[in-house]
């Protein structure tokens, strides 16, 4: 039968806050919020009666809030793993090394990068960037040329062709 929306709601006033501090003791305050809400909707769903709720609700939040902390650090080691392998070879033929170019990237704000990126290396059109960011193709194709006029003034205007 699962629980009555009354009885939930009630649940929700009495548990949420202590729930969420107990969470916190494993993830920012964000992710404890999220991993509570996500305990009061699973319980929600619950075909079947849970005897007793607080008790299910806390087990769920520490089995969830675990599983997102193992979660975070994973993505954290394979994310720093990728942040210091190099993002191009070298090729001596080049006037630029590739070291040097992906230092002068990491001076770009996150978005002025991440259109760089999709354009240059992604192959992405503007009108595909400008969906992707939610922008209009002619904001996308502004916000390249601001991150080309950065890169060339970081590089210096020797590096021009």
């Amino acid at each position: 039968m699962g629980i009555t929306q009354t009885r939930l709601r009630e649940i929700m006033v009495q548990h949420a806050g202590p729930l969420t501090l107990y969470a916190r003791q494993f993830l920012d305050d964000h992710a404890a919020e999220d991993v509570v809400q996500d305990a009061f909707f699973r319980l929600s769903r619950e075909k079947a009666d849970v005897e007793n709720p607080a008790a299910w609700l806390y087990r769920t939040v520490r089995n969830a809030a675990i599983s997102q902390k193992r979660s975070d650090r994973r993505r954290g080691k394979r994310e720093n793993a990728v942040r210091h392998e190099p993002w191009f070879e070298h090729d001596p033929a080049n006037r630029l090394d590739a070291a040097t170019v992906a230092e002068t990237l990491r001076h770009l704000t996150p978005e002025l990068r991440e259109i760089v990126t999709l354009h240059l290396w992604g192959e992405r059109s503007f009108a595909e960037i400008a969906e992707l960011l939610g922008t209009s193709k002619a904001t996308a194709f502004r916000r390249y040329e601001e991150a080309l006029t950065t890169l060339r003034q970081l590089l210096g205007e020797d590096h021009d062709e």
